[in-house]
């Protein structure tokens, strides 16, 4: 949509907004949405005394679409976090440019198509009974748009204890997942005391891993140990042996494992007893 809307026609329609620029606040009527042509826009929302940031757009990004579709006020905060030029579209020329161009009706409803999936996805990851996905999957929807080397960071106000405030993680768990993330390069110490997300493939491979997980093989190393009166090292030792046999297993052809399943164990084996 963003390279339609940024087609000459509409240059007119472009506005800088240095940073710090509030575009619009959380319960304000909505008159126009956004398309990010440079910069990048911080979207906030506010629960209860925390400022909670949902996302970072950059480039390409559009943004205020909903407000305009239904008439509603504004969901959250919208806020310039690096010196942007923005199109501005306000809803009679939204109305007229989706009435009359099929393309941009087209893109429109993909891009929200899209947003949709990636909400129920993080329902259903923010319902599950793994710390680590819950905690990825915040700090993935956290991340900032990628700069020029294509890292992702996290707002300097994404902490350990507000992640885990945020996704309910006991100090011991949030040890673990801690752990988890960085031996794994799901997340990566960057300049500033700040993070960065490590590859989306990667991330996306984990979040499958920790899925399957919950379909196949519920108890990790720890629940392991806590059931059968072990330390983690014994249970690990454990879990790892019973994993070494179902691969065997699978590439003798001696199970007719389902790809899902062959799936799970090569992810599991990559996550939990990579050397």
């Amino acid at each position: 949509m963003s390279d339609v809307l940024a087609a000459g026609s509409l240059d007119q329609l472009v506005r800088p907004h240095p940073a710090g620029t509030v575009l619009f606040r959380e319960g304000d009527k909505g008159d126009k949405m956004y398309v990010i042509r440079s910069g990048k826009v911080k979207i906030v929302k506010h629960i209860a005394d925390s400022d909670i940031t949902l996302a970072v757009l950059g480039t390409g990004e559009f943004f205020g679409e909903m407000a305009l579709l239904e008439g509603l006020p504004r969901s959250a905060e919208a806020t310039v976090a690096e010196d942007a030029l923005l199109i501005e579209v306000e809803g009679p020329a939204f109305d007229t440019l989706v009435r009359k161009n099929g393309e941009i009706a087209v893109r429109l409803m993909r891009r929200l198509s899209a947003r949709l999936r990636e909400a129920d996805r993080q329902i259903q990851l923010l319902m599950s009974r793994s710390g680590a996905a819950r905690a990825l999957s915040l700090v993935r929807n956290l991340a900032e748009a990628p700069d020029k080397a294509g890292r992702r960071l996290l707002p300097l106000e994404v902490t350990p204890d507000m992640i885990n405030s945020r996704v309910g993680l006991s100090r011991e768990e949030a040890k673990r997942v801690q752990r988890s993330f960085e031996k794994n390069g799901l997340l990566l110490a960057a300049e500033g005391g700040r993070w960065a997300l490590g590859p989306d493939k990667l991330i996306s491979d984990f979040l499958l891993y920790v899925e399957l997980q919950e379909q196949y093989d519920p108890l990790g190393v720890h629940e392991l140990a806590e059931l059968a009166g072990l330390n983690e090292k014994d249970a690990e030792a454990i879990a790892r042996r019973v994993l070494q046999a179902r691969l065997a297993d699978t590439r003798k052809g001696s199970q007719k494992l389902v790809d899902t399943y062959s799936t799970y164990l090569a992810l599991k084996q990559r996550f939990e007893f990579a050397e």
